[in-house]
Order: C-alpha cells, then sequence, then structure tokens
C-alpha cells in the first residue's frame, strides 16, 4: 500500500483541522503534570523511531523511557508470569509516579509520550479519556500480518521468545495467555486495528486521533514527522536528524552472544554501575544489530494462520476507515 493513498487527507483529518497552532498548555507553564499527546501504537510499526525523532525537537518534551504503559495498567498489581514479564510488570501504575515523567519538561513546551500497549490496551481509552479528554493521539498502523511477524522477530532479538518456529509460537498463543504470560505473546492479537479503535472513536473526537502508516513512514519519514509535529502544535521548522535505523528486528546469528547482550550477566552487571541506561541500550542495540541475520520471511503455514485470523479484522477496518486496503489483504 502506497503512502499517497494513506495520508492525512485520505484519512478524513485535513490540515487545518489538525493545525491549530500550539496548545494552551504550550503557552506557559503547564497547569498539571500531564501529556499533551500520546503515540498510542501500534507496536513494531515504528514508534520506537518516531519517539527518538520527536524528541529532538526543543520544544517537545518527551521521557527518555518510552513505553510506561500507565493507561494500560493503572490501579493494577500487575504479575505476569513467562519470559520478559519485568517489561509488563514494571510498567507505571499510580498517577502521581505517571505525572512525575513530565515533572522537568520546560516552560512552553509540548509534552507527550509514547506506548505502543495503550492502542491493544482495551481499558486505555477510557482511563486516558478520563485524565486527559483533550490529549491529541497519533496511531501509526502497519499490515497487521507484517506486523505479528515483526513482533515476533523481537521477541527473537530481546531473547524472550523460546520458540524457534513462529507457526508454533503462533499456535501457542492461547496456552501462553491463558498462563498469564504477557501481552506481546498474542502475536496475532496485537494487529486487531477495528475493534482497538472502535474504542477510541466511542470516546474521542476523530480530529483528536491521527493515523498514519508505516508504509508512510518507510515512504517519506520526513513528511510523516512534520505531519505529527504539526497535528500536535509543535514547532514544524525543526528539522530532525532521521538517518538511524531503530529497534529493527531479525533472527540472531549467534544466540549465545544475544544472550550475552539481552540477559542480564556479571560483565553487563558491572557496565551498568558506571554507565547510564540510556548510553547502554543505545550500544547494546548497535552490538545487536551486526548479529542479526536480515530479510527472514514468514513462514508459508504461519502466513496463512494469520490471514486466517486478522482477514476478518483488515475488513472491519475498511469499513470503519472508510478506507482501500486490499494491498492488506493480498
Amino acid at each position: 500500500m502506497s503512502g499517497a493513498c494513506l495520508n492525512i487527507t485520505c484519512w478524513g483529518i485535513s490540515r487545518n483541522s489538525m493545525s491549530r497552532g500550539t496548545s494552551a498548555l504550550a503557552q506557559g507553564h503547564r497547569a498539571t503534570a500531564m501529556p499533551d499527546f500520546l503515540i498510542l501504537g501500534a507496536a513494531r510499526a515504528g514508534t520506537t523511531a518516531l519517539h527518538s525523532y520527536l524528541r529532538q525537537n526543543p520544544n517537545i518534551f518527551m521521557p527518555k523511557a518510552k513505553e510506561p504503559n500507565f493507561f494500560s495498567f493503572e490501579g493494577e498489581i500487575l504479575k505476569y508470569t513467562g519470559p520478559g514479564a519485568d517489561y509488563v510488570n514494571n510498567s507505571l501504575t499510580r498517577l502521581e509516579d505517571y505525572r512525575a515523567l513530565f515533572d522537568d519538561a520546560p516552560p512552553g513546551s509540548i509534552c507527550g509520550e509514547a506506548s505502543p500497549l495503550y492502542l491493544f490496551s482495551p481499558k486505555a481509552p477510557e482511563r486516558i479519556h478520563r485524565h486527559i479528554p483533550r490529549v491529541r493521539m497519533v496511531v501509526v498502523l502497519r499490515n497487521p500480518v507484517d506486523q505479528a511477524f515483526s513482533h515476533y522477530l523481537y521477541a527473537v532479538k530481546q531473547r524472550i521468545e523460546p520458540l524457534e518456529d513462529f507457526t508454533e509460537a503462533l499456535e501457542a498463543e492461547e496456552k501462553r495467555l491463558a498462563a498469564g504470560w504477557q501481552p506481546l505473546f498474542g502475536y496475532s492479537r496485537f494487529p486487531c486495528y477495528a475493534k482497538q479503535l472502535s474504542r477510541y472513536f466511542s470516546l474521542f473526537d476523530r480530529e483528536q486521533i491521527l493515523i498514519r502508516t508505516y508504509e508512510d513512514f518507510q515512504t517519506d519519514p520526513k513528511e510523516l514527522v512534520a505531519s505529527i509535529t504539526e497535528f500536535i502544535g509543535a514547532d514544524t521548522g525543526f528539522e530532525p536528524d532521521l538517518s538511524s535505523e531503530l529497534n529493527a528486528g531479525g533472527i540472531p546469528r549467534s544466540r549465545l552472544f544475544q544472550d550475552f547482550l539481552m540477559k542480564p550477566n556479571p560483565v553487563t552487571g558491572l557496565i551498568a554501575q558506571v554507565m547510564p541506561q540510556e548510553v547502554r541500550w543505545k550500544i547494546r542495540d548497535r552490538l545487536s544489530q551486526f548479529n542479526l541475520r536480515r530479510g527472514v520471511t514468514i513462514p508459508p503455514r504461519a502466513r496463512e494462520i494469520l490471514r486466517a485470523r486478522l482477514l476478518p479484522e483488515i475488513r472491519a477496518l475498511e469499513d470503519l476507515l472508510d478506507r482501500d486496503l486490499s494491498a492488506w489483504r493480498a
């Protein structure tokens, strides 16, 4: 699907409706420590890169730590099990902790954060509406079949996916989720966009939600970032450095080396004592890219399973947005 087909105006959102100037909160000191905009997702659709690019803008404040997941888990006691459970279990669940993320925002800045679980979470829309009903929201959608496979490759790269066959991982979804494994392992559940967007459309004015596609990101990232910057009311004169490729997935060439990079061990523990987390993660991810085998294709049987599960969702999304998504159904 071409980026030209699914641009801003094609989704029925004009630039005039988006560009209302800088928000009232950005005119001076912030009245409350809450965000002006949220990147809702989708997962594996460029949200990590988008977070990095927007943070470069001096008019935009975003916490260094991506994915606080507050609106997904507010007030909950998190006890997920299985590999990588700490990612979810360490989410912010208290309002005061979430507000603290924005304490250092300079006066006049546009504040936001990115948590792809917000699009997936059934409870997030109501919580967002209760706390910040006028917030601007950004959604980047990706071909659901490609998204599911990318999610799997990401879990493999992070060394939290124990199955080396994607088909087996799809067949294990129900058993894993029933056992309390974190939501990531529901690979075919994440890209159910029609169901997810419907929850937001029932609560928010559609002009508060900017919907773009991963294809837009690949075709013209500069235009995509500029359109989002304009939509959230930030300074559009700043051009970020878009040269870095962030958070790409793949199959590790050496699982032992990937384990060393991604899992706790004495060496990385010592490094953690002297090096800031953000710097450590940049080095870790750079080394990881050298160890990844790219160009991995989805197994035919896995594609069949995903098409059977997701084609009804794609058709429902076409109806919801009144858009032709036949390229995603091919």
